[in-house]
């Protein structure tokens, strides 16, 4: 049992101090000026602070009486947050924007209303505006999470700081959003919904999507401090802290990145702890390590450069994208089948394009003029962003050599179907999942497993079964093929599936 939290009025909540002293309280001394009075009942504490907030301790016994008490104080404050309007509730929230490290967290969540009042007493304790460590953050989604089989899903996407340092990054998240908003409408209805955005200056495109699906049935909100008012965008809020502070806790924890046995802190600016690790970084004459925005004044000082950083309009390049996608993408709707590329050289539009391994480096061509499509994988990313590779692949080890040169897969979510991984039950497939699963402790990738690991049914199939498992999991997650045997490649193109060729 959590404890939980409220914000109420002077008059209420001496209504609520005698309500507690009546059921048989104890008023007990309070400890600090901040505190106006506290009572104990039962094996909670409740405490009145000058602040207008009354705070209750978890009840350890799970007393049924401490319940019964929460629910005469909502009674009579009411709910921290709006009160559902919908059937679903959408929010979204993003967390490392100032950050000095790391990448930017984006998340959208959707929940049934239905969940309304069990998640609020789970987050209404929660104070999302202080610094928390990671096990902090992680017990709060330990327990939020154990409502996906309930009917909650959330998405993450990220932003590395590479694009950070470089783009004006709202039109990134633009982008981002909208995706998430058309993966999530593929289950349920635009009219059944409310979709609630923090506003971090939400670009024409967007606003655009919005009004299109106000105009269906949705209720948009818009609002600045939006956790502050609605469940949905503190839940997205809560997961997006949870996720980032995964990753900073795994960077600190690796001895490659610490310097004097120091590791680098928060990632906040006014970490001193960071600011020493990057001095120290800095006088070693090492390069800086991936995860340092270049870009931001703390660590510019420090190399003493004074020059005014001009961010660029970022390279989302959706000309490379045909018309039939885009149409349906602007209506709310994603699907890997519609998905085309055409080539800026030729003008050609194919379902396919290849990647040519040029010192572990991958360079998209066009398969009619064997010309460079420049910006193809960051488009690809934030307008699609799912991958999966086949046992091929895998076996190979591509995709790890492509992440150690920085290269095309960069940030992608790479999924992994119970069939490949069935497939590469070889020692070649073990070292690239260990190397994808370490790139994917720091952030670099996203790795997913997916779909059902039946090893006596795998052992059963043909070949061509077994392909059509691979492209059928591509059409329920909406991912990009990557392959690089010409049978699967030409299954997967009969069947509409955008595929990389390698």
């Amino acid at each position: 049992m959590n404890g939980r939290k409220w914000k109420l009025d002077n008059q209420k909540a001496e209504n609520i101090r005698e309500y507690l002293l009546k059921m048989g309280g104890e008023e007990e001394k309070v400890k600090n000026i901040s505190e106006k009075w506290r009572v104990r009942f039962s094996d909670s504490t409740f405490t009145f602070y000058s602040t207008g907030t009354l705070y209750s301790t978890p009840s350890n016994s799970r007393d049924p009486a401490v319940e019964n008490v929460w629910n005469y104080i909502d009674s009579i404050v009411g709910s921290l947050f709006t009160q559902p309007t919908k059937k679903f509730l959408i929010g979204f929230d993003e967390t490392g924007k100032g950050e000095i490290i790391g990448h930017m967290h984006l998340v959208g969540a959707i929940i049934p209303s239905i969940l309304f009042s069990e998640l609020e007493r789970i987050i209404s304790t929660a104070d999302t505006k202080k610094k928390h460590n990671f096990d902090y953050w992680d017990t709060i989604f330990r327990q939020i999470a154990n409502f996906q089989n309930k009917g909650l899903k959330f998405i993450e996407e990220k932003i590395p700081p590479w694009d950070i340092d470089r783009y004006n990054i709202n039109k990134i998240m633009d982008v981002v959003y909208q995706r998430i908003l058309n993966t999530f409408f593929r289950d349920i209805l635009i009219e059944e919904c409310r979709i609630v955005i923090d506003d971090y200056g939400i670009g024409e495109t967007l606003r655009r999507f919005l009004n299109f699906l106000a105009q269906k049935g949705a209720e948009i909100v818009v609002s600045q401090k939006a956790d502050d008012k609605y469940l949905e965008a503190r839940i997205a809020s809560l997961i997006a802290k949870r996720n980032r502070e995964m990753v900073i806790k795994t960077i600190n924890e690796k001895e490659e990145f610490k310097i004097e046995n120091l590791s680098i802190g928060s990632g906040n600016a006014g970490d001193g702890q960071t600011i020493e690790w990057l001095e120290k970084w800095y006088k070693s004459g090492k390069d800086w390590l991936w995860f340092i925005r270049r870009s931001y004044s703390s660590v510019r000082e420090i190399e003493g450069k004074k020059e005014e950083i001009r961010k660029e309009i970022p390279p989302l390049n959706e000309d490379l994208l045909t018309e039939c996608f885009k149409q349906q993408f602007n209506l709310g709707k994603l699907d890997i089948r519609a998905l085309s590329v055409v080539c800026p050289h030729c003008g050609t539009a194919s379902r396919s394009v290849q990647l040519i391994n040029k010192d572990d480096r991958f360079i998209p061509k066009c398969h009619s003029c064997n010309n460079t499509i420049e910006n193809l994988d960051f488009t690809l990313r934030y307008y699609c962003g799912f991958i999966i590779p086949d046992s091929n692949i895998i076996n190979r080890g591509l995709i790890s050599k492509a992440l150690n040169k920085k290269s095309f897969f960069e940030d992608f979510t790479i999924l992994i179907p119970g069939i490949v991984r069935f497939e590469c039950d070889t020692s070649g497939g073990k070292e690239e999942f260990k190397r994808l699963g370490k790139f994917a402790s720091i952030g670099r990738i996203k790795l997913k497993e997916v779909g059902e690991f039946r090893a006596d049914k795998f052992k059963k199939l043909t070949s061509q079964e077994k392909d059509d498992l691979i492209i059928n999991t591509c059409i329920e997650y909406n991912a990009i093929l990557i392959t690089a045997d010409n049978q699967v490649k030409a299954l997967a193109v009969s069947r509409n599936i955008f595929t990389i060729f390698v």
